[in-house]
């Protein structure tokens, strides 16, 4: 039977978009491009299933079929047009078509058609084409997709940026990626856990080697906690509230919150030795120094009842995980 003679049955289209739909919220991409394109096949002008096919070639990684349904929706000015131009621009980005990401960008500043919540972010994308531009020389000229190139250029806002951005994307394009950072320890630490935070809401069963700071190990991010679930920190905060709370609550939050941002830097590792009172006391040595006060490490120790030495290496380690913290980048 000719493909003229097919039969299509009564409300068709509509269940392969639904059933498309569904393995779109599954991430199952590839099955919900083969019902979007079929529907599509039946009804050309379909403008919902036009938008969730370019969704779907952009989640499976396939950039270039995303890119040319996104242009097509543009220029027929079909859909919504600021989710269109929002995919298009992604999908740009993804290409490293840097020149085409200003011009759209910058046509749409133009134009005042910026919704107020993406200014930011889309401000933030055309500052780094242009510098992409800039590093370049010249415009980028094909579109070949380089995943490892995505973490390296840009500054450290910048890298940070794509990497989180990954975490509602379809991972496999990135994966080998990723994990290449991970075990890289010449990249910065905050990065390394950005990276394995998208490995775990990705549920990755991969095992992967972690490298950082003097740490070196193997772990299977779908089965890590959470960073901020950690119990070793929270004893050291625990150990610093008995100490500071009445003494010095300003210095205390201070202490807490850069804590926590050490936390993030050594995840998923901890605090060795693991003995919570002496990182606690190397916390209020450390804020000693902060507020270049006049303090005695001995007296410190004998306070907190810790190794002098142990104190010692643990407010270096103090200092050298402050100067890898996000503020000091």
């Amino acid at each position: 039977m000719g493909k003229d003679n097919i039969i299509l049955f009564p409300g068709l289209k509509n269940r392969l978009f639904r059933f498309g739909l569904e393995y779109l919220h599954e991430r199952k991409f590839d099955e919900a491009v083969q019902l979007f394109e079929q529907a599509k096949e039946i009804d050309p002008e379909y403008e919902e299933v036009e938008m969730a096919l370019a969704v779907a070639y952009y989640e499976s990684g396939n950039y270039e079929k995303a890119k040319k349904a996104t242009e097509e929706m543009l220029h027929k000015g079909a859909g919504n047009y600021h989710e269109i131009i929002d995919l298009y621009v992604m999908v740009l980005m993804q290409l490293n078509l840097h020149t085409e990401v200003v011009h759209t960008l910058e046509a749409l500043f133009e134009e005042q058609h910026v919704p107020p919540e993406k200014e930011e972010h889309y401000r933030t994308l055309l500052e780094f084409s242009k510098r992409a531009m800039e590093r370049k020389g010249t415009p980028r000229t094909t579109s070949e997709t380089k995943p490892d190139l995505l973490f390296s250029e840009g500054d450290f806002r910048e890298q940070l940026l794509q990497i989180s951005s990954l975490a509602s994307k379809n991972i496999q394009p990135y994966k080998d990626a990723l994990i290449r950072l991970l075990r890289d320890d010449k990249v910065h630490p905050f990065l390394q856990t950005a990276a394995l935070n998208v490995l775990m809401e990705h549920q990755i069963e991969t095992s992967v080697q972690i490298r950082k700071f003097d740490f070196e190990g193997e772990f299977i991010p779908a089965k890590l906690p959470d960073v901020h679930e950690m119990p070793f920190y929270q004893e050291v905060i625990v150990k610093l509230n008995q100490m500071l709370e009445h003494e010095n609550p300003v210095l205390l939050e201070q202490l807490k919150e850069m804590i926590l941002r050490h936390q993030f830097l050594m995840y998923p590792y901890e605090f060795t030795p693991a003995d919570p009172m002496l990182w606690a006391a190397g916390y209020r040595g450390f804020g000693h120094e902060m507020y270049g006060e006049k303090w005695s490490i001995e007296k410190t120790a004998q306070t907190f009842e810790v190794n002098l030495q142990d104190l010692d290496y643990a407010i270096s380690f103090i200092f050298n995980l402050e100067q890898h913290s996000p503020s000091t980048v």
